[in-house]
């Protein structure tokens, strides 16, 4: 960690609100990306990524985190609640207890500006479009461990046909893949 960063991530942990704000301003994006590359759809992805500080910061002001490692730390809390929200929603699907809407008929948030709705669509769209130019069999490795269903790496292992070692590598090619689209700049 830089020098800066350091006494930043002390000023933060000791409640100084403008510290916060520049430690969430610099890394919220990267945040934001690592649940894109997870799978997780652009909306979600910000949402996520707002209760991964909100949750940060209240963990600071009961006096829960010792020290503050960003952005891993903030990383692993949005792995977290993203992986949280993905058995929750397996469970209901499972019970049939929920239905969901399909994404085309979500409720807009007016809250959010139609800026951030517009760069969120376009990083799903380049998401998509990286996606899309993987081998069938990295997409449908993406798709079991990734998309929704995370399932494990050993089962999907044995539903794909291949080793566990090789769907952790094709997992690991893909998020690059999509990490690199994600950090593109705009056309």
């Amino acid at each position: 960690m830089r020098e800066d960063e350091v006494e930043l991530a002390q000023r933060a942990l000791n409640g100084e609100r403008a510290a916060w704000e520049v430690l969430i301003s610099r890394y919220h994006h990267r945040v934001v990306v690592s649940l894109l590359a997870r799978g997780v759809r652009a909306d979600r992805a910000q949402e996520i990524a707002q209760e991964t500080w909100v949750r940060l910061i209240h963990q600071q002001q009961k006096g829960l985190l010792p020290e503050l490692r960003l952005p891993n730390l903030a990383l692993t809390q949005a792995a977290f609640l993203a992986a949280d929200e993905g058995r929750r929603a397996r469970r209901e699907s499972v019970a049939g207890s929920v239905e969901e809407l399909p994404e085309a008929h979500q409720p807009v948030d007016p809250s959010v500006s139609a800026e951030r709705r517009l760069l969120s669509e376009e990083q799903l769209a380049r998401a998509q479009t990286a996606l899309k130019q993987c081998s069938t069999s990295a997409q449908r490795v993406f798709q079991l461990a990734c998309d929704g269903q995370e399932l494990p790496h050993a089962e999907v292992a044995a539903r794909v046909g291949l080793s566990v070692q090789r769907v952790r590598q094709i997992l690991c090619e893909v998020r690059k893949k999509l990490r690199s689209a994600l950090e593109e700049e705009a056309p």
